[in-house]
Protein backbone atom coordinates (compact mmCIF):
# COMPACT_ATOMS: atom_id res chain seq x y z
CA UNK A 1 0.00 0.00 0.00
CA UNK A 2 1.25 3.26 -1.18
CA UNK A 3 1.56 6.37 1.39
CA UNK A 4 -1.06 8.52 1.81
CA UNK A 5 0.96 12.16 0.93
CA UNK A 6 -1.04 15.75 2.12
CA UNK A 7 -1.07 18.16 -0.71
CA UNK A 8 0.75 21.27 -0.04
CA UNK A 9 0.16 24.96 -1.99
CA UNK A 10 2.75 25.61 -4.20
CA UNK A 11 3.68 29.16 -3.37
CA UNK A 12 3.47 32.22 -5.75
CA UNK A 13 6.95 32.95 -4.97
CA UNK A 14 7.71 29.22 -5.93
CA UNK A 15 5.95 29.43 -9.61
CA UNK A 16 7.50 32.99 -10.23
CA UNK A 17 11.04 31.47 -9.81
CA UNK A 18 10.10 28.68 -11.74
CA UNK A 19 9.57 31.29 -15.15
CA UNK A 20 13.14 32.06 -14.81
CA UNK A 21 14.21 28.45 -14.33
CA UNK A 22 14.98 25.30 -16.82
CA UNK A 23 13.65 22.23 -16.96
CA UNK A 24 17.67 20.95 -17.38
CA UNK A 25 18.37 22.59 -13.61
CA UNK A 26 15.04 21.87 -12.40
CA UNK A 27 15.74 17.97 -13.16
CA UNK A 28 19.54 18.42 -12.10
CA UNK A 29 17.82 19.52 -8.74
CA UNK A 30 15.86 16.57 -8.66
CA UNK A 31 18.36 14.23 -9.32
CA UNK A 32 20.17 15.40 -6.49
CA UNK A 33 17.40 14.63 -4.59
CA UNK A 34 17.06 10.90 -6.29
CA UNK A 35 14.22 11.78 -7.66
CA UNK A 36 13.15 11.21 -11.46
CA UNK A 37 10.79 13.90 -12.59
CA UNK A 38 11.44 13.52 -16.37
CA UNK A 39 8.68 12.80 -18.94
CA UNK A 40 10.56 11.30 -21.91
CA UNK A 41 9.17 11.38 -24.91
CA UNK A 42 7.09 13.86 -24.55
CA UNK A 43 7.61 17.06 -26.12
CA UNK A 44 7.13 21.11 -27.60
CA UNK A 45 4.66 20.92 -30.58
CA UNK A 46 4.47 25.04 -30.31
CA UNK A 47 8.19 25.96 -30.29
CA UNK A 48 9.30 28.68 -28.56
CA UNK A 49 6.63 27.96 -26.07
CA UNK A 50 6.66 27.28 -21.95
CA UNK A 51 4.53 26.76 -19.27
CA UNK A 52 4.74 27.10 -15.37
CA UNK A 53 1.40 25.84 -12.98
CA UNK A 54 -0.02 23.38 -10.53
CA UNK A 55 -1.25 20.24 -12.38
CA UNK A 56 -4.65 19.18 -13.18
CA UNK A 57 -4.84 15.57 -13.58
CA UNK A 58 -6.93 14.19 -16.18
CA UNK A 59 -7.15 10.11 -16.69
CA UNK A 60 -8.56 8.89 -20.33
CA UNK A 61 -9.32 4.58 -20.54
CA UNK A 62 -10.11 2.96 -23.79
CA UNK A 63 -14.27 2.42 -25.17
CA UNK A 64 -15.01 -0.88 -24.15
CA UNK A 65 -18.34 -0.43 -26.13
CA UNK A 66 -18.84 2.01 -28.99
CA UNK A 67 -21.68 4.33 -27.31
CA UNK A 68 -23.27 7.48 -27.57
CA UNK A 69 -21.05 10.75 -27.65
CA UNK A 70 -20.30 11.74 -23.90
CA UNK A 71 -18.40 14.95 -24.04
CA UNK A 72 -15.31 13.63 -22.52
CA UNK A 73 -13.32 16.85 -22.90
CA UNK A 74 -16.33 18.73 -20.63
CA UNK A 75 -13.82 18.58 -17.28
CA UNK A 76 -12.12 21.30 -18.66
CA UNK A 77 -14.65 23.47 -17.11
CA UNK A 78 -13.75 22.91 -14.06
CA UNK A 79 -10.05 23.73 -14.67
CA UNK A 80 -8.89 26.47 -12.34
CA UNK A 81 -6.75 29.83 -13.47
CA UNK A 82 -3.16 29.29 -13.70
CA UNK A 83 -3.33 25.20 -13.82
CA UNK A 84 -1.32 22.72 -16.33
CA UNK A 85 -3.72 20.40 -17.39
CA UNK A 86 -1.75 16.96 -17.44
CA UNK A 87 -4.01 14.34 -19.46
CA UNK A 88 -3.07 10.46 -19.43
CA UNK A 89 -4.12 8.71 -22.79
CA UNK A 90 -2.01 5.40 -22.41
CA UNK A 91 0.18 6.96 -24.87
CA UNK A 92 -1.87 6.16 -27.43
CA UNK A 93 -1.16 7.78 -30.94
CA UNK A 94 -4.37 6.23 -32.67
CA UNK A 95 -6.74 9.06 -31.06
CA UNK A 96 -5.89 12.42 -29.77
CA UNK A 97 -7.36 13.80 -26.57
CA UNK A 98 -6.92 18.08 -27.54
CA UNK A 99 -7.85 20.38 -30.45
CA UNK A 100 -8.44 23.64 -31.49
CA UNK A 101 -11.70 23.97 -29.25
CA UNK A 102 -10.25 22.99 -26.18
CA UNK A 103 -7.27 25.12 -26.79
CA UNK A 104 -9.17 28.35 -26.93
CA UNK A 105 -10.88 27.58 -24.05
CA UNK A 106 -7.89 27.15 -22.04
CA UNK A 107 -6.15 31.21 -23.28
CA UNK A 108 -10.13 32.22 -22.65
CA UNK A 109 -9.52 30.74 -18.99
CA UNK A 110 -5.69 31.42 -17.57
CA UNK A 111 -4.95 27.49 -18.07
CA UNK A 112 -1.07 27.80 -18.50
CA UNK A 113 -0.59 24.47 -20.75
CA UNK A 114 -1.46 20.94 -21.56
CA UNK A 115 0.58 17.78 -21.22
CA UNK A 116 -0.63 14.88 -23.14
CA UNK A 117 1.02 11.35 -22.46
CA UNK A 118 -0.49 10.63 -26.26
CA UNK A 119 -1.15 12.77 -29.08
CA UNK A 120 -3.32 16.20 -30.02
CA UNK A 121 -4.43 17.79 -33.55
CA UNK A 122 -5.41 20.98 -34.52
CA UNK A 123 -1.94 21.56 -34.79
CA UNK A 124 -1.92 24.47 -36.82
CA UNK A 125 -4.43 26.91 -34.68
CA UNK A 126 -2.47 25.79 -31.67
CA UNK A 127 0.37 26.90 -33.29
CA UNK A 128 -1.27 30.17 -34.28
CA UNK A 129 -2.36 30.86 -30.80
CA UNK A 130 0.72 30.30 -29.23
CA UNK A 131 -0.59 27.93 -26.69
CA UNK A 132 1.71 25.21 -24.86
CA UNK A 133 1.26 22.43 -25.60
CA UNK A 134 3.58 18.99 -24.98
CA UNK A 135 2.33 16.00 -25.90
CA UNK A 136 3.98 12.45 -28.23
CA UNK A 137 3.03 13.60 -31.23
CA UNK A 138 0.37 14.47 -33.56
CA UNK A 139 -2.33 12.86 -35.23
CA UNK A 140 -6.08 14.11 -36.60
CA UNK A 141 -8.34 11.40 -35.26
CA UNK A 142 -10.80 12.39 -32.93
CA UNK A 143 -10.69 10.30 -30.09
CA UNK A 144 -15.17 9.51 -30.15
CA UNK A 145 -15.66 5.93 -29.46
CA UNK A 146 -11.90 5.43 -29.48
CA UNK A 147 -11.27 6.95 -25.80
CA UNK A 148 -13.26 8.35 -22.64
CA UNK A 149 -13.00 9.80 -19.83
CA UNK A 150 -12.24 7.92 -16.74
CA UNK A 151 -11.50 10.50 -14.04
CA UNK A 152 -10.19 13.81 -12.75
CA UNK A 153 -7.71 14.89 -10.13
CA UNK A 154 -6.22 11.92 -9.45
CA UNK A 155 -2.94 10.69 -9.67
CA UNK A 156 -1.46 9.72 -13.12
CA UNK A 157 1.69 7.59 -13.91
CA UNK A 158 3.54 8.60 -16.99
CA UNK A 159 6.57 6.52 -17.70
CA UNK A 160 6.89 5.64 -14.62
CA UNK A 161 6.64 9.12 -12.99
CA UNK A 162 3.82 9.52 -10.92
CA UNK A 163 1.72 12.96 -11.46
CA UNK A 164 -0.55 13.84 -8.29
CA UNK A 165 -3.31 16.73 -8.50
CA UNK A 166 -1.43 20.19 -7.69
CA UNK A 167 2.51 19.07 -8.88
CA UNK A 168 4.51 21.55 -9.90
CA UNK A 169 4.56 21.21 -13.45
CA UNK A 170 7.62 23.28 -15.86
CA UNK A 171 7.67 22.20 -19.64
CA UNK A 172 9.82 24.03 -22.24
CA UNK A 173 11.65 23.22 -25.56
CA UNK A 174 14.21 20.48 -23.67
CA UNK A 175 10.62 19.05 -22.37
CA UNK A 176 8.71 18.21 -19.18
CA UNK A 177 9.37 17.90 -16.29
CA UNK A 178 7.12 16.73 -12.68
CA UNK A 179 8.34 18.41 -9.38
CA UNK A 180 6.45 16.53 -6.16
CA UNK A 181 4.75 19.65 -4.67
CA UNK A 182 5.98 18.85 -0.86
CA UNK A 183 9.51 19.40 -2.72
CA UNK A 184 9.13 22.49 -4.61
CA UNK A 185 10.61 25.06 -2.88
CA UNK A 186 13.91 23.09 -2.14
CA UNK A 187 14.13 21.92 -6.05
CA UNK A 188 13.96 25.78 -6.98
CA UNK A 189 16.53 26.82 -4.18
CA UNK A 190 18.72 23.81 -5.82
CA UNK A 191 17.98 24.45 -9.24
CA UNK A 192 18.80 28.30 -8.86
CA UNK A 193 22.25 26.82 -7.48
CA UNK A 194 23.14 24.53 -10.37
CA UNK A 195 21.89 27.81 -12.86
CA UNK A 196 24.40 29.84 -10.90
CA UNK A 197 27.29 27.28 -11.11
CA UNK A 198 26.65 26.90 -15.09
CA UNK A 199 26.82 30.76 -15.19
CA UNK A 200 30.48 30.66 -13.54
CA UNK A 201 31.69 27.77 -15.29
CA UNK A 202 30.74 29.44 -18.80
CA UNK A 203 32.61 33.10 -17.65
CA UNK A 204 35.11 31.46 -16.97
CA UNK A 205 35.80 29.37 -20.28
CA UNK A 206 34.96 32.38 -21.76
CA UNK A 207 37.87 34.05 -20.10
CA UNK A 208 40.11 31.46 -21.20
CA UNK A 209 39.72 28.51 -18.22
CA UNK A 210 40.29 24.80 -19.33
CA UNK A 211 36.46 23.64 -19.37
CA UNK A 212 38.49 20.68 -16.84
CA UNK A 213 39.60 23.67 -14.44
CA UNK A 214 36.36 25.54 -14.24
CA UNK A 215 34.15 22.35 -13.61
CA UNK A 216 36.63 21.86 -10.82
CA UNK A 217 37.01 25.00 -9.33
CA UNK A 218 32.31 25.21 -9.38
CA UNK A 219 31.71 21.89 -8.03
CA UNK A 220 30.57 20.50 -11.24
CA UNK A 221 30.07 17.30 -9.59
CA UNK A 222 27.66 18.40 -7.22
CA UNK A 223 26.38 21.59 -9.44
CA UNK A 224 23.08 21.58 -6.83
CA UNK A 225 25.31 23.29 -3.70
CA UNK A 226 25.76 26.84 -3.31
CA UNK A 227 28.87 28.89 -3.24
CA UNK A 228 28.84 28.76 0.93
CA UNK A 229 27.83 25.39 0.41
CA UNK A 230 30.61 24.10 -2.36
CA UNK A 231 33.32 26.41 0.35
CA UNK A 232 32.21 24.35 3.62
CA UNK A 233 32.49 20.63 1.71
CA UNK A 234 35.91 21.65 0.50
CA UNK A 235 37.32 22.50 4.06
CA UNK A 236 35.93 18.86 5.14
CA UNK A 237 38.78 16.70 5.83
Amino acid sequence: MSAHIEPVAITQTVLDACEHLDTASLSDALDSLGINGGLPGIVSQVPGTRCVGVAFTVQYEAVDTPTAFKGAANYIDHVPCGAVIVSSNAGRHDCTVWGDIMTHFALANGIKGTVIDGVARDIDTVIRCNYPLFSRGRFMQSAKNRAQLKAVQVPVVIDGVTVRPGDLLVCDGSGCVVIPQQLAAEVVRRAQAVEQTERSIIEAISTGSTLENARSTYRYDQPWLTDAEKVSVGERP
